[in-house]
């Protein structure tokens, strides 16, 4: 029985090798993802950053404003609309909505999950001493990008096109208003600022991070670890 037990064993190991790291780059993502469920919560406002019980909001401010500034110079300076506008750590342009940057806009569980991941991840500890930082810098640029394209997609009114597709997406009722006008401006930013290019951000930036370090680094490292294992097996021999 036990011999039955231990080839089953083995073949299930041998089906699931080939897939062992994406499985662990998995784990690592959601488990991160449910200690961070756990232990960090918003208050009633969004703006409230609770951890364990306690409001570190005030802690988060300085890169709330960090972060307004710098969407504020790729939008203004550097794409060159020179109506975008900026009010401490709210910016916008005149007529559009208006996008207050809190703690949840500027990445930070983002930064935390690929450090945890990367830190607990396979592969040679001097080279996560370059790539974690090196890595953490783009997703901050990228992050920076995200929410400025973000502003100026929602530059102008949402098309008519919209109306029933949010109608139907979020259970809206369109009212020929100026509030339900807003609801769904809101709507519309919501649209990608939570939906498409949050997932493009987590699903799509970060596996790229995590598929360069395994490919380019990860790999060549085990290689060349298990041929030394091998050629120090032989010279024992």
């Amino acid at each position: 029985m036990d011999i039955t037990a231990k080839l089953s064993s083995n073949k299930y190991f041998k089906i699931i090798e080939p897939f062992k790291d994406i499985i662990w780059f998995l784990f690592l993502f959601i488990l991160f993802d449910l200690i961070w469920k756990l232990c960090v919560h918003q208050g009633v406002d969004e703006r409230v950053l609770l951890v364990l019980g306690n409001d570190l909001t005030s802690y988060t401010d300085g890169i709330c404003l960090w972060t307004a500034k710098a969407v504020y110079w790729t939008v203004h300076t550097l794409f060159g609309y020179s109506d975008f506008k900026i009010e401490g750590s709210t910016i916008f342009f005149d007529g559009s909505l208006r996008v207050d940057i809190i703690w949840g806009c500027t990445g930070l569980k983002q930064l935390f999950m690929f450090l945890f991941i990367m830190v607990f991840y396979f592969g040679p500890i001097k080279k996560k001493l370059w790539f974690i930082p090196l890595s953490l810098f783009i997703l901050l640029i990228i992050n920076i990008l995200r929410l400025a394209i973000i502003c100026i997609i929602i530059k102008d009114p949402y098309p008519l096109w919209f109306i029933p597709v949010n109608e139907w997406y979020n259970g809206r009722t369109w009212e020929n208003t100026r509030a339900s006008y807003w609801e769904f401006y809101v709507d519309w930013f919501n649209v990608f600022h939570r939906d498409v290019f949050t997932w493009l951000y987590y699903d799509g930036v970060m596996f790229v991070l995590w598929l360069i370090w395994e490919e380019k680094i990860n790999k060549p490292f085990q290689r060349l670890k298990a041929k030394s294992a091998i050629n120090t097996q032989e010279v024992a021999e």
